[in-house]
């Protein structure tokens, strides 16, 4: 799987660029020169999504529209994705694959996508919201049925919490919560499955990609923090709403489910929040990516193309080198503001894309 080409118009810093890209392709600009919104780009071509706004916010400054287009190769297959956000009077999503219209969901797993940027350090220690997004864009990418439960689980829980609403108000039925209730364990069921069995391939060789990076002998894992127990599946969910469904009502709320479930990264049995230095966690973030890169492998037979946003400038030259070696072997996109920070095998190799001085 590779991204050929890339052309952006009104995308956020960038008013016009059309790119052809290598195996490995590193982006260099200064700061402000719009090297991320260059890999958001390719990311929300992958999920339809981007890792970090909403989508007015993508289209450019005064710009009444957005527009994308990539050209992907996927095995002998040649496929053009293109995305059009517009302002108009309401705001309108256009997707297009193989320049026939279709819904957002059906470009999941064309182009699938590992993303490391500084600010994903965050994802260990900022609210569980984050960390739910960020299992959802990678379950989305490499399994459509998980998309499509999600899609249906959130519309549910909305259904259910306004039920619940109206009940505290003395209008609607125990009756209508029941089916509700149903509903929301039938589509909460496999996406709690998924996300386990994500996280045990990922705890498979997270440790050793730390071990690698670190050079220290540390026992690393990624743990499901449900709200309500996993092994009991489909029953423990209608258990857990009939428990809280006082609770519920009070609120107005939905108390369990995935949407309230979270992940914990913990080393040698402790979270790391309680003692790890940053440095730290950009070592077990790093550790990440890499094991994603193993579980979109296993999963699809194709490995993710990896986007790196100025990934080299923290590191020392060791740990720089030893990253260049394990990301070899499939597409890379790099962002620096120094190629001097870039490994002399990786540019040897690369094609260099230079966005000049300023935005634009």
């Amino acid at each position: 799987m590779e991204i050929k080409s890339l052309k952006l118009q009104n995308w956020r810093s960038h008013n016009t660029l059309n790119f052809d890209f290598n195996e490995i392709t590193i982006i260099i600009g200064v700061n402000a020169s719009g090297k991320t919104n260059f890999l958001e780009a390719i990311y929300y071509l992958a999920t339809a999504k981007s890792f970090r706004s909403k989508d007015m916010n993508l289209i450019g400054w005064e710009q009444n529209f957005t527009r994308i287009e990539a050209v992907i190769n996927k095995g002998n297959d040649k496929e053009d994705i293109t995305v059009v956000l517009e302002k108009l009077p309401n705001f309108r999503k256009t997707v297009k694959l193989k320049e026939q219209k279709v819904s957002s969901s059906k470009i999941l797993g064309h182009l699938n996508c590992v993303i490391f940027t500084p600010e994903e350090i965050e994802l260990i220690y900022t609210l569980p919201d984050a960390r739910r997004r960020y299992i959802n864009l990678i379950l989305s990418q490499t399994n459509v049925k998980y998309a499509y439960n999600l899609l249906h689980y959130k519309k549910v829980v909305e259904q259910r919490n306004n039920l619940l609403k109206r009940l505290s108000k003395g209008t609607g039925s125990i009756g209508e919560l029941e089916l509700w209730d149903g509903k929301l364990a039938e589509y909460a069921t496999p996406i709690i499955e998924e996300r386990l069995d994500y996280l045990r391939q990922i705890n498979d060789k997270i440790s050793d990609y730390y071990k690698k990076l670190s050079n220290q002998k540390a026992s690393l894992e990624i743990k499901y923090k449900p709200s309500v127990e996993p092994d009991k599946g489909w029953a423990g969910i209608i258990e857990g709403l009939l428990k809280n469904r006082e609770r519920d009502t009070v609120v107005g709320s939905t108390s369990i489910g995935p949407h309230r479930d979270d992940l914990g990264f913990i080393m040698n049995g402790r979270d790391i929040v309680d003692f790890a230095s940053r440095g730290e966690f950009r070592t077990v973030m790093l550790a990440l990516k890499l094991s994603e890169i193993d579980y979109f492998y296993q999963k699809t037979g194709e490995k993710p193309v990896l986007l790196l946003d100025d990934v080299f400038s923290e590191l020392d030259e060791c740990r720089r080198d030893l990253l260049s070696q394990i990301f070899l072997n499939q597409q890379t996109i790099v962002t620096t503001t120094d190629l001097d920070h870039v490994s002399k095998n990786i540019l040897e190799k690369a094609k260099v894309i230079n966005l000049g001085q300023t935005c634009g």
